[in-house]
């Protein structure tokens, strides 16, 4: 072969295998793209699987003590959502056929099994201990579940593991095996339950709640840029030239948003006030008490300018303390209430008692002028609302949001069960009627509602 032949046919292969490698490496990197894609759907998926199913043991757990039929059907409701949301996040993930049918079964039957209790409520059927030992029951494993969940969630993360290398992880969650089945009877969700109408309500999901504005601010002006950035300086406690505009948002209460390097605060766009502040920054040593902590958190609240607030539930975690501060108000014939909807929270660092967030959003979407009757219902009389499977301890009055962000006014009862659990019972001040039901949580980190 000549020298120019030998030359042409070096080129061309080697063009060829450059041609070749382009090709591999490109199908290469779609290859690695698609799988980061699926392991985000895989994992975004196991997230919602998780919440879904610690949402059903939370509305089980309280189902064994709802004390009225509206009640029990609000959280039969609760538990057929919660069950549909974990079936889809179930068919995202790569479980087996097996594991797959026996999940989607128990999930059905528990959501059916809830929902037929609730129509034996309103026919006025008391409710057996056997049946809430089957309540009991289904919470159980739905609490072993979410810790099995949960388990897989932080191994993935701490080991660098991925679900679309590793399908075994997840079809070797024993706890699926050992799910609890019930009798045939409960095996589908009963369709009547499965559709409802697109209308106006007082829930969730209503179209009201996404054209809702914020009560506190109704009838301020709007501020400029330049205004809410003197708003900031003033809050922040530095001058203007510390502070950058870092854009707009807040959707349903928009804001203006500044910073400096290591605090960011939000500013109403209407009314100019400061609804959301954070500092970053880790905190080494924890030297305060909670109950000092507290008391900084309140004095922060009074030097905003906010009126006499009442600490509900709080939150202890990594040298910080979170706290929940709602309003108060007084009944016509001059009862104390706390309000609920009116919430503030701080959280408060434990080395020195500085506030590193503060957020009055709940504040500003609900604050405003009220009048509030005194009750119709007793508290003797609410107190019959109540499950006997429960002991009142005490009551009192307060203003608490409907699931469509509506108020109402309710005793609140704090309530015992014979194990020492405790639990609080809001019963309607006008119907009589239990309406809404939490079980708390306490340890030494807190006290929350679930």
């Amino acid at each position: 072969m000549k020298f120019r032949g030998k030359v042409r046919l070096i080129t061309f292969s080697v063009a060829a295998l450059g041609l070749f490698g382009g090709f591999w490496l490109d199908s290469s990197l779609s290859l690695d793209s698609a799988r980061t894609r699926l392991e985000y759907v895989y994992l975004r998926s196991l997230g919602d699987l998780t919440d879904y199913v610690s949402g059903i043991k939370a509305a089980l757990h309280k189902s064994v003590y709802a004390g009225s039929p509206a009640t029990r059907s609000a959280l039969s409701a609760e538990l057929l959502a919660q069950a549909g949301g974990a079936k889809s996040a179930m068919a995202s993930l790569p479980f087996s056929g097996e594991k797959t049918d026996r999940f989607n079964r128990f999930l059905s039957q528990t959501g059916d099994y809830a929902m037929s209790l609730s129509r034996k409520a309103f026919a006025g059927e008391e409710i057996s201990g056997a049946e809430l030992d089957n309540l009991k029951m289904l919470g159980e494993y739905a609490g072993k579940l979410t810790v099995a969940l949960t388990d897989l969630q932080a191994r993935l993360t701490a080991e660098g593991d991925s679900i679309v290398q590793n399908v075994h992880l997840l079809n070797n969650l024993d706890e699926i095996d050992s799910l609890a089945v019930l009798d045939d009877d409960f095996d589908e969700v009963s369709e009547e339950f499965s559709t409802f109408p697109a209308l106006l309500y007082d829930g969730p999901f209503s179209d009201h709640i996404s054209r809702r504005e914020p009560l506190a601010l109704k009838g301020l002006e709007g501020v400029t840029q330049e205004q809410a950035l003197s708003g900031a300086a003033e809050f922040l406690r530095c001058s203007e030239d510390e502070l950058s505009f870092r854009g707009e948002g807040g959707g349903g209460l928009p804001v203006y948003t500044f910073g400096t390097e290591d605090s960011m605060v939000n500013i109403t766009r209407q009314g100019g006030r400061p609804v959301y502040y954070k500092k970053a920054g880790g905190i080494s040593a924890a030297r305060l008490t909670t109950d000092q902590a507290r008391r900084a958190a309140g004095e922060y609240l009074a030097g905003l300018g906010y009126g006499p607030m009442e600490l509900s539930y709080f939150l202890v975690n990594d040298n910080m303390a979170g706290f929940n501060f709602h309003g108060t108000l007084s009944t016509e014939d001059g009862q104390p209430v706390i309000c609920y909807p009116d919430l503030v929270k701080v959280t408060v660092e434990l080395e020195r008692g500085g506030t590193i967030e503060f957020d009055a959003s709940g504040y500003v979407m609900n604050n405003h002028e009220r009048k509030v009757s005194a009750p119709k219902v007793s508290y003797e009389e609410a107190q019959k609302a109540v499950s006997p499977a429960l002991r009142v301890e005490s009551g009192r009055l307060a203003v608490v949001p409907t699931p469509g962000l509506d108020e109402m006014l309710c005793w609140e009862l704090h309530c015992t069960a014979s194990d020492g659990e405790e639990v609080l019972s809001y019963v309607n001040t006008e119907t009589g009627l239990e309406e809404q039901l939490y079980v708390l949580q306490k340890d030494e980190h807190g006290t929350l509602a679930n």
